[in-house]
C-alpha cells in the first residue's frame, strides 16, 4: 500500500544548508522528503531564521526524526528544530 501523499508532517525547519543535508541523509536511508520555504530565504535572507521546513510521510517520521537526532548529535550541535 503506498502511503497517502498528503498525509506528511514537518520533522525539521532550519537554514536551507542544513536542511538539504537532512534531506540527503534521509534519502541514503530511503525516505522521501521535502523541503519547503526555499523562496523565503532566498527573498528575505537570514530575516527569517529556520524558515526552510523538511517534510515526510507520517509513516517515515520516527525514522526520519532519529536520524536528524544522530546527525546533530554526530554535529555536536542543535540548530535546528525538531518536530
Amino acid at each position: 500500500m503506498r502511503p497517502d501523499p498528503n498525509d506528511v508532517v514537518k520533522v525539521a525547519s532550519g537554514d536551507h544548508v542544513l536542511i538539504e543535508l537532512y534531506r540527503n541523509r534521509l534519502a541514503e536511508n530511503g525516505i522521501e522528503a521535502r523541503s519547503l520555504g526555499e523562496s523565503l530565504e532566498a527573498s528575505f535572507g537570514t530575516a527569517i531564521a529556520g524558515s526552510v521546513e523538511l517534510w515526510v510521510h507520517r509513516a517515515d517520521a520516527d525514522r526520519a526524526a532519529k536520524l536528524i537526532r544522530e546527525m546533530e548529535r554526530e554535529r555536536g550541535t542543535v540548530e535546528v528544530e525538531t518536530a
